[in-house]
């Protein structure tokens, strides 16, 4: 089965990622990186740019009776969705869908913009206020709507991945029907794995965010955050 695992870029996607992968390798299902013909982008993990229905088949042969675990930030189209949803009525395919409060990944964008910016890198580096970040996780949002409205998919929360991991650890091998030990996957994921860990700290806007910047966050997002 091909496992789909995205999240909004910073949201601790990469994470949630890592975990799924160490749970399929404890379950005897081995994570090989693709050819490139099937996943163009020269990326050191199995990481879709560019999601097409041809691609998509590509890819589902290519779990070949195994759990594949494929990492993602792109946007479906109505194309590959109907391509989903047709390969995961027969059990082929299934998505995790990472999340994470829309107001820390706004401030996990501008650090990853000032380290791009410094770096001389492209990638984030448009994200210079928070008015930018503002702006892009807006339209990632939308984005994340798409992939949680897709059939056989498991929520996961970054809060969750991140500060009670052994909990989203049971979660993930439930969804891919595995066991194996959690203390073996913790392990190889918090001293091996590469998870671009920032901060690491929870709710992170309520110290960081001015009262005024925290009032603004909170109407422009209101519709996804949990309600008290």
């Amino acid at each position: 089965m091909l496992v789909f695992s995205y999240g909004i870029p910073k949201s601790g996607s990469t994470l949630a990622f890592e975990l799924a992968k160490a749970v399929a390798r404890l379950g005897g299902h081995r994570q090989p990186l693709l050819p490139e013909a099937l996943l163009p982008g020269g990326h050191k993990v199995n990481f879709a740019q560019a999601l097409t229905a041809e691609a998509l088949r590509g890819l589902a042969a290519a779990a070949e009776g195994r759990i594949l675990l494929v990492k993602t930030h792109a946007c479906p189209g109505p194309d590959w969705v109907a391509e989903y949803q047709a390969l995961a009525a027969q059990g082929l395919v299934s998505a995790h869908v990472n999340h994470r409060d829309p107001r820390d990944i706004c401030l996990s964008l501008l650090d990853a913009g000032r380290l791009a910016r410094s770096r001389g890198e492209v990638a984030f580096a448009e994200f210079v206020t928070l008015e930018d970040a503002v702006a892009g996780v807006r339209r990632y949002l939308g984005e994340q709507a798409i992939w949680a409205a897709l059939p056989r998919t498991l929520k996961l929360d970054y809060t969750i991945c991140a500060f009670r991991m052994a909990e989203a650890v049971e979660a993930i091998k439930a969804d891919l029907g595995i066991s194996c030990p959690n203390w073996l996957v913790r392990l190889w994921v918090q001293r091996f794995a590469f998870t671009y860990r920032n901060k690491a700290v929870p709710a992170r806007h309520e110290r960081e965010l001015k009262p005024e910047q925290a009032a603004w966050l909170a109407r422009e997002f209101t519709a996804w955050l949990p309600r008290r």
